[in-house]
């Protein structure tokens, strides 16, 4: 049974999807939402923070790009890539409460933090595999005319899991207690392992789609990279590279943002509301997610990208300019909506770009431009720099203002390069057909 008019996805595998996305927010919510600031607790310095996201995103890119993508073109079986990489991580989390309360029970703060650092680290291999597998479940399941669409209103039942986890996490967070006894994380390792049954048994019987991954349908050899058409891959190369930039401008500061409103020469906000500031975040992208499946839904991919990273170079500067604690509402809430309009956006573009023969590498090298824009720009910019601007005497919350200037100037260099790409994309490819995979 469908239970959207304008698309062929059927009420099970929407349900599946919607139940997945939700308790992805969710996870994600509950867990980073405050661990940078336990970890500043422990005694790690703001750029040894900001590794929590380096490790876990160099791992999560590198076995995307360099293993599952891989696989995934060879196998095709995105349903069972979600579930299992789901299962997996929920494993993982329980395997490291064991270890980092040993270091937690000895006094050695320092080696919890990085028990906890490498451990979600090696979480996110098996994550890595259940993100490549959600982008090609996504594209396979979808026409390419409905897909921003459906990205926007996944976005809206997704926020709803991020407020429920940032809600949850500032009550179970008190100072750190959450963390230390494990609560926090064995919710997100629950919360993983039931979304990874609910995927498998929701998705997972489509006749239609089963006749795309048959046996006799699998190939024994994989094209390489270097077959796609030279103007294919140099416009989806020079658009991946813009989407770097301006992912890791406007996602190095997600992490310092924390410290910054808890740090007491800026808001000294408390924990509730900080996730107050988190969940109307989650709230302008439920917002956003209405208007991509709606008003915006057939406009530009590249207009409505535009205005995405508009509206998040005016919230990182709000955000750094912006006197009291309720006012940077406003930046949460402009950050929030870009985050949805970009990645609805870039999704649309680079679905239409992406052959069905390569889309497990290409969504592999699209997924890592957000996922190693979390951890590598907050290590190599935005960290450095606050620590460099601490130890010339500024205050705390100068310093991290000074990140923020870091990451708009990023954006910038992004946009340009984007723009670039859209020319160059108008002028040698036609993408409002679905003519690729019969170009190559």
């Amino acid at each position: 049974m469908k239970i959207l008019s304008y698309s062929r996805l059927k009420a099970r595998e929407f349900s599946g999807l919607s139940t997945f996305q939700f308790l992805q927010y969710f996870r994600r919510a509950i867990v980073y939402t405050f661990l940078s600031i336990y970890l500043r607790s422990l005694g790690l310095s703001t750029t040894e923070v900001t590794l929590m996201a380096t490790v876990g995103m160099i791992a999560n890119a590198g076995t995307q790009s360099f293993l599952w993508g891989n696989a995934l073109d060879k196998y095709r079986k995105p349903t069972e890539f979600v579930a299992l990489g789901e299962l997996l991580a929920g494993v993982g989390h329980i395997f490291m409460v064991f270890g980092y309360q040993f270091f937690l029970g000895i006094n050695n703060g320092i080696a919890a933090g990085y028990v906890i650092i490498f451990s979600l680290g090696l979480i996110e291999v098996f994550w890595s595999m259940s993100n490549v597998g959600w982008s090609a479940l996504i594209s396979e399941l979808t026409d390419f005319d409905e897909r921003k669409k459906i990205m926007g209103q996944l976005s809206i039942v997704g926020g709803f899991g991020g407020i429920g986890g940032a809600i949850i996490g500032g009550f179970l967070y008190d100072g750190g207690g959450g963390f230390v006894d494990g609560t926090i994380f064995y919710i997100a390792a629950i919360v993983m392992i039931f979304s990874s049954f609910i995927v498998y048994l929701a998705i997972r019987s489509r006749d239609e789609f089963q006749e795309k991954v048959s046996e006799k349908d699998i190939p024994t050899e994989t094209p390489s990279l270097s077959d796609l058409p030279e103007k294919l891959r140099k416009a989806y190369l020079v658009f991946i590279f813009a989407l770097l930039l301006i992912n890791f401008g406007r996602n190095s500061i997600a992490i310092i943002s924390s410290l910054f409103l808890a740090e007491p020469t800026a808001f000294g906000a408390t924990g509730e509301q900080i996730a107050f500031y988190r969940n109307v975040g989650s709230v302008a992208s439920m917002i956003a997610g209405v208007l991509m499946g709606s008003v915006v839904s057939k406009a530009n991919d590249n207009r409505v990208m535009s205005f995405g990273v508009l509206l998040s170079i005016f919230g990182i500067g709000w955000l750094m300019l912006t006197p009291t604690f309720l006012l940077s509402i406003i930046a949460s809430f402009l950050i929030g909506a870009s985050h949805v309009v970009i990645e609805s956006s870039s999704y649309s573009i680079v679905a239409k770009m992406a052959p069905e023969a390569y889309r497990g590498r290409l969504f592999a090298y699209y997924n890592a431009t957000f996922f190693l824009s979390w951890g590598i720009a907050a290590t190599l910019v935005a960290g450095p720099v606050a620590d460099i601007l601490i130890s010339t005497g500024l205050s705390n919350a100068n310093a991290y203002r000074g990140s923020f200037v870091a990451a708009i100037l990023l954006i910038l260099i992004g946009v340009f390069v984007l723009l670039y790409s859209f020319r160059y994309t108008s002028e040698h490819l036609d993408l409002d057909s679905e003519s690729i995979d019969e170009s190559i």
